[in-house]
């Protein structure tokens, strides 16, 4: 099972995480999931409220599709994930991790045994109604890594969802894999380290971004995601993204005014933003790495920024996969050597909480105003001793 064509930049530049390139053993790994297909269970929610989720397909009539296949140009079509705080959940049914048609393509790219992610079990209720006290709900998209379905990041949305927060996760069409209602399955792009095609895929998806709150605005004829949702209050948004995901990020700040704070889980900046830095809060989290991208973006920002760093953790500790990697016995089927650089020293359980902590405390003190937040995004907290605070902007 090589990995030594995987290096770290390679992977935060989310090029060849093309992880189906990864030998693991076939068979014999799929044989023996094959007598454990017991349910697995994501992180839970920290928040008061249960969750609901929806599913919804948005055409952009306004931009062709710029990695649509050759000689043809069909509107810019996305699959966006709404989580929100639920009421009543009589009757309903618990939300699929992923769509039946990604199931495989995931699996086949992170190279898990058949069958592993149709185990998984979300906390989230399918079309669940809006809890009726919930008003003025902040709004918080989410964008994905290279390569990987908006779904890599539903602990945290779930997780902010428990606690009032609207969160909508995008899925960005050819750079990841997208399953519409139609049964159409778009396959992911091929991974690249082209810094040029990078910044193309970090500038589409902040128009994209850009183009979901133009629909959630209302901006786009009469908004789908009103029937469902709380109220959104659209003076509070924010956005955050694991690697590129959170390169676009920036940039949507750097260039929608609507979008209020930002924030970026161990991803490169492909963006202008890496130059100019950010008028508006912005937080990195990352692993115990130094990228110029990151240091040339603390030089030129000037608003409020942290720099929060993970003892042990690598690239893949900030994402659902994670906490999976434990309950999936992926130490057991994975080579060490492909476990550490997905992961690192720290517990995959530990290094989700510890994100989603974070997280949470960034969005509760930048987006809605709570002047004592925990754990604290000033210094170090005796209940997260393996993050530092590196980098401070702005009081």
């Amino acid at each position: 099972m090589a990995v030594s064509g995987l290096t770290r930049r390679a992977l935060l530049r989310g090029s060849a995480v093309a992880v189906a390139a990864v030998a693991v053993g076939g068979a014999g790994v799929s044989m023996a999931y094959a007598a454990d297909d017991a349910p697995v269970s994501l992180p839970a929610a920290t928040g008061p409220y249960a969750v609901g989720t929806r599913t919804i397909h948005l055409t952009d009539d306004h931009r062709s599709d710029p990695f649509a296949p050759e000689g043809t140009s069909p509107p810019r079509e996305l699959m966006i994930q709404v989580w929100y705080a639920a009421g009543s959940t009589y009757g309903l049914r618990r939300a699929p991790y992923l769509s039946a048609g990604l199931v495989p393509v995931v699996e086949k790219r992170f190279t898990l045994p058949e069958g592993a992610l149709a185990r998984v079990r979300t906390e989230s209720w399918l079309n669940a109604p809006v809890h009726h006290e919930l008003r003025d709900a902040p709004v918080v998209f989410f964008g994905p890594g290279r390569q990987d379905p908006a779904a890599t990041g539903t602990a945290f949305a779930q997780d902010l969802a428990s606690h009032g927060y609207l969160v909508i996760g995008v899925n960005h069409t050819y750079d990841g894999p997208v399953e519409f209602p139609d049964g159409r399955v778009v396959p992911q792009n091929p991974g690249t380290g082209d810094v040029a095609l990078l910044r193309k895929y970090s500038d589409v998806r902040a128009a994209d971004l850009s183009f979901v709150l133009d629909v959630l605005a209302g901006e786009r004829g009469a908004t789908p995601l009103g029937r469902f949702t709380p109220p959104a209050d659209l003076g509070r948004v924010g956005v955050f993204g694991h690697s590129l995901g959170g390169s676009a990020a920036a940039e949507v700040v750097r260039t929608d005014g609507r979008f209020a704070v930002g924030a970026c889980l161990d991803g490169a900046l492909q963006t202008d933003a890496v130059q100019t830095g950010l008028d508006r809060p912005f937080l990195l989290f990352t692993e115990p790495l130094e990228l110029p991208t990151w240091s040339d973006f603390m030089a030129h920002h000037t608003a409020w920024g942290r720099r929060m760093i993970l003892a042990g953790a690598r690239h893949y500790s900030f994402t659902d996969l994670a906490p999976l990697g434990v309950s999936l016995g992926l130490a057991q089927v994975w080579s060490a050597e492909q476990f550490a650089k997905y992961f690192g020293a720290v517990d995959g359980v530990r290094s989700q909480a510890v994100t989603a902590a974070y997280v949470r405390a960034y969005f509760a003190h930048r987006l809605r105003g709570e002047a004592s937040v925990s754990p604290s995004l000033d210094g170090v907290d005796a209940d997260f001793p393996e993050v530092a605070v590196s980098w401070v902007s702005g009081g």
